[in-house]
């Protein structure tokens, strides 16, 4: 029987963030003209979530930056990338990337 993710894990920034949805991911060739595959894209992914977790939130923020380059319409990517930044310290930046997942994605409930 599979886990239930807590209220917690659902609206955590680095915590269980699909509850259940599959992840957006990159469709057909679009990945490939970025030299990444959609496995390698998904790898990337959870590196980069895994780095969050650990406190490495300079890798985190490569590691999103490159997933970002893939899929530059992934408005879950641009919210952790902004949280990873605001993290350490580097405000303008996170700022713009939590506006560019807001205007992604007005409904995406991290952006308001």
């Amino acid at each position: 029987m599979e886990k239930q993710a807590t209220l917690k894990e659902k609206f955590s920034i680095f915590g269980v963030r699909t509850a259940g949805r599959p992840i957006r991911c990159v469709s057909g060739d679009d990945g490939a003209r970025y030299g990444l595959s959609k496995a390698e894209f998904m790898e990337k992914v959870q590196q980069s979530n895994e780095a969050c977790q650990r406190g490495d939130f300079q890798v985190a923020v490569h590691l999103y930056g490159d997933a970002l380059q893939a899929d530059p319409q992934n408005c879950i990517l641009y919210s952790n990338r902004s949280a990873a930044l605001l993290k350490l310290g580097h405000y303008q930046a996170a700022l713009q990337d939590a506006e560019k997942a807001c205007e992604l994605n007005p409904k995406w409930p991290k952006a308001t």
